[in-house]
């Protein structure tokens, strides 16, 4: 009889916090940056849990932070523009179509995270 493999599910979260203090260590610092940029720069966005991850929404326009083992991503509803994916390439930041993915060992680019989040705004 074969073994079926379970894919582990995420650690169910109630809120941004919860799942900022769940992820790993090396993760919280920038998690919690992400957040208090969210919210400091998109003051009409709903903070929600979708798929257990931590979501920003307002109107059809969303924003959402991930940690993955290696990176965090911020994830928004538009495509980046040319602009910021420059900018992101040449300040050594991973990218794709719309999510800017930041390094466990990079600092916060807080000007090109406020770039991204404009997108949306």
């Amino acid at each position: 009889m074969k073994e079926v493999l379970k894919i582990p599910s995420r650690v169910k979260v109630t809120d941004t916090n919860d799942y900022i203090n769940k992820a790993a260590i090396a993760a919280q610092p920038i998690l919690s940056t992400l957040a208090q940029l969210i919210t400091s720069e998109l003051l009409d966005f709903t903070a929600k849990i979708k798929w257990n991850l931590p979501f920003y929404e307002h109107d059809k326009q969303y924003v959402s932070i991930a940690a993955y083992q290696a990176h965090v991503s911020l994830s928004i509803s538009a495509d980046l523009d040319d602009a910021t994916l420059t900018a992101a390439k040449t300040a050594g930041y991973a990218t794709g179509q719309k999510r800017l993915n930041i390094g466990l060992d990079q600092p916060v680019p807080v000007a090109l995270v406020r770039q991204v989040l404009q997108l949306i705004a």
